[in-house]
């Protein structure tokens, strides 16, 4: 009754064999005989449509087979185009990442990326480039950080190594100021500052030992 004796050589004859011309009898079982299979021991006969029966196919699910490299078929990759897998744990991919080393994604947006930058949250960078960043900069345009301690920064402060800042007045800084409490600088020009001279602004200084300052009298060596 098989005009072709068992065509396959399974020891079936044809008119008894589902598959006359596959000896292994739809090996896949998916109802398609071998011959006529095009992936004939794949059941799912590609099911990614990537040209690659599942049975060699090394990400069957996954018609881009593995995309990014990293031995995770894209199907099951949370992120299927980044071989790093999120590498700064954010939640965002890094080929979609603008900073994928950089979990705070350029906290203070000043267009550099966390790591790499030594002031992931001060957008100047260290401004007055004191090696604190200005998020925890007390005076961040002040790089000796309020060298007087009179808690005004020297980038704002009238005299920045004067602590009472110019407490006589005489806009001369007591950094700088010879008389410091003498906003007139030893008027008289006896090295005798104003502030601690018996007579200001006599540079004699009662040269008649009359008690008389010699700029309040006239005769300034005549104690009579």
């Amino acid at each position: 009754l098989d005009a072709e004796n068992d065509a396959d050589s399974d020891a079936i004859c044809g008119h008894e064999d589902s598959c006359r011309y596959d000896a292994e009898h739809d090996a896949d079982s998916d109802a398609v005989c071998g011959d006529v299979d095009s992936c004939p021991y794949d059941a799912e006969h590609d099911a990614d449509s990537d040209n690659v029966c599942g049975d060699v196919d090394s990400c069957e699910h996954d018609n881009e087979n593995d995309a990014d490299s990293d031995v995770i078929c894209g199907d099951v990759d949370s992120c299927a185009q980044d071989a790093e897998n999120d590498a700064d744990s954010d939640a965002i991919c890094g080929d979609v990442d603008s900073c994928r080393y950089d979990s705070s994604n350029d906290a203070d947006s000043d267009s550099v990326c966390g790591n790499d930058q030594r002031c992931d949250f001060d957008a100047e960078n260290d401004a007055d480039s004191d090696g604190v960043c200005g998020d925890v900069d007390s005076c961040r345009y002040d790089a000796e950080n309020d060298a007087d301690s009179d808690a005004v920064c020297g980038n704002v402060d009238s005299c920045p190594f004067d602590k009472e800042n110019d407490v006589d007045g005489d806009v001369v800084c007591a950094d700088v100021d010879s008389c410091v409490d003498d906003a007139e600088n030893d008027a008289d020009s006896d090295a005798v500052c104003g502030d601690v001279d018996s007579c200001r602004h006599d540079s004699l200084n009662d040269a008649d030992s009359d008690l008389v300052c010699g700029n309040e009298q006239r005769c300034d060596f005549d104690a009579e």
